[in-house]
């Protein structure tokens, strides 16, 4: 995601001259025209020296922007122009507008999309940060429906959260380490011994401390809101919230359940600022000739078997899937070209396999330029030495937040 960028634009209205005061019921005084000043709203008065009436110069009004009319005095109504995108609905303000934002949406002009997964899924939220009021045990205890199996299309025998068959007020919680903007959520049930299980209606809760936990309302009511939730074991079912939760802690309480309240799942939103969104590697909007690096490997010295930088791109297939350097040295680098300044807030890192042998990079830094010349290594705000990020230990993936 880019920059926040805010244009200012300056709207004069239209400065018509005046000879005469009658509109304010005031007469021209020796001081001039402007003296006291006849333009409504915070206007500027200015003296026309080319409209002159018989006994007194004329003048003219420049309005600030929100306002038009001979003396500034009507409030123009931005919302005629429909400066809210992507559904918003526009209130007129005076000088001003507001935009009442779906809940996957936000911005002034709700012009930024706040819907990206938070990391259920794709394992960027760890198992620590995933707690539940219970866990199911079955074959005697060995089979354990642990509160981290609670991802969305996870695979395997034991592929989801159960809550224990005696937990009445069974609930699962995230710990998003962070106040986050949650826009909507993704359930998925499963099948437990051969039977589907699914939670079919829930309630929402959210805190910032972990303690104090305020539930998530009707628009305008002070009902609970009680969402849908999915009709077999395996089809998402998504809902999202409007007004969004901005939160660190998200707990869901289920209400109804098809034999145990079971589920698999995933938080959608976006940092406060709304700078989360993924700037393309993955997707291939940040285009090969972008990514460059310090060197090429080539396995067995085979041009069909170059990890070249445009295929370092986060979860790729293939059989030469990833980026690796020619020398496995500290001087390696691999580089992204963003083409336009752009505010980074994380990085996203997984290794792969070259002929079955897992390869990694354990541990990296981070440098940044605005003219590919002159560098700046990120820092370690504590210590003022250069941030040593820890990388990945496996093929999977390992998130850190600059």
């Amino acid at each position: 995601m880019g920059p926040l960028l805010i244009s200012l634009a300056l709207c004069l209205g239209t400065a018509v001259p005046q000879h005469v005061r009658e509109a304010d019921g005031e007469e021209p005084t020796s001081a001039g025209p402007c003296h006291p000043n006849p333009c409504h709203n915070r206007g500027t008065c200015e003296v026309s020296e080319s409209y002159r009436g018989d006994t007194f110069i004329g003048y003219i009004c420049k309005c600030p922007p929100g306002f038009s009319g001979v003396h500034c005095q009507h409030n123009i109504n931005e919302c005629e122009r429909e400066p809210c995108k992507n559904g918003g609905i526009c209130t007129d303000l005076v000088a001003n507008y507001s935009c009442e934002c779906p809940g996957e949406y936000m911005g002034h002009n709700c012009q930024y999309k706040c819907s990206g997964p938070l990391g259920m899924e794709g394992g960027i939220i760890s198992n620590q940060q995933i707690t539940a009021s219970s866990t199911h045990r079955a074959l005697f205890g060995l089979q354990k429906w642990y509160p981290y199996f609670a991802r969305l299309n996870k695979k395997g025998l034991v592929n989801a959260w159960t809550a224990a068959e005696n937990d009445r007020w069974p609930w699962i919680q995230i710990n998003l380490l962070r106040r986050m903007r949650v826009t909507g959520l993704i359930t998925q049930g499963a099948k437990r011994i051969g039977s589907p299980e699914y939670v079919k209606s829930y309630k929402v809760a959210y805190s910032d401390d972990g303690k104090t936990w305020r539930t998530y309302k009707v628009k305008g009511k002070d009902d609970d809101m009680i969402f849908r939730g999915n009709v077999d074991n395996n089809a998402p079912s998504a809902n999202s919230f409007t007004p969004p939760i901005e939160a660190q802690y998200v707990r869901i309480y289920p209400q109804v359940c098809r034999r145990h309240c079971t589920l698999r799942m995933e938080l959608l939103g976006c940092e406060l600022s709304g700078c989360s969104e993924p700037l393309g590697m993955k997707s291939g909007h940040i285009q090969d000739y972008q990514v460059t690096a310090s060197s090429i490997f080539r396995t067995l010295n085979m041009d069909m078997f170059t990890w070249e930088p445009g295929k370092a791109r986060l979860d790729k297939q293939g059989k030469v899937n990833a980026w690796t350097a020619g020398r496995s040295d500290q001087s390696q680098w691999l580089q992204v070209d963003l083409l336009v300044p752009t505010k980074v807030t994380g990085v996203i890192t997984q290794g792969a396999k070259d002929f079955g042998h897992v390869q990694f990079v354990g541990s990296y830094k981070v440098a940044y330029s605005n003219d590919g010349e002159r560098w700046r290594v990120y820092q370690d705000g504590k210590q003022g030495k250069d941030k040593v990020f820890q990388g990945t230990l496996t093929t999977t993936r390992t998130e850190r937040m600059l």
